[in-house]
C-alpha cells in the first residue's frame, strides 16, 4: 500500500489530520519517555512522513535515541 493510501486511511481511521510537525512532536514524545519507548509506533510514522534524521536532531532528540532507530532512517 502507498503512503498516500496509508494517509488517507489513518486520518479516516481516527477523524483528524496530522501533519508533518505533529509527527515530529509524536515521535519525540514517543522516544523520550522514561518507560521503555514504543518504537513500532515511531518507526510507524517516521516511514509515513519520510522523517529524516537530520528532522529530528533538530527537534531535540537524542544521538542514543536516533542511533537506536538505525538504517530505518534516513
Amino acid at each position: 500500500m502507498g503512503k498516500c493510501k496509508k494517509r488517507t486511511i489513518h486520518k479516516t481511521n481516527n477523524s483528524y489530520y496530522i501533519t508533518r510537525e505533529e509527527a515530529i512532536s509524536n515521535i519525540y514524545k514517543i522516544l523520550n519517555t522514561k518507560t521503555s519507548p514504543n518504537y513500532s509506533t515511531a518507526l510507524d510514522l517516521i516511514s509515513l512522513f519520510g522523517i529524516s534524521a537530520e528532522e529530528l536532531s533538530e527537534a531535540g532528540l537524542s544521538y542514543e535515541n536516533l542511533k537506536a532507530l538505525g538504517s530505518s532512517i534516513n
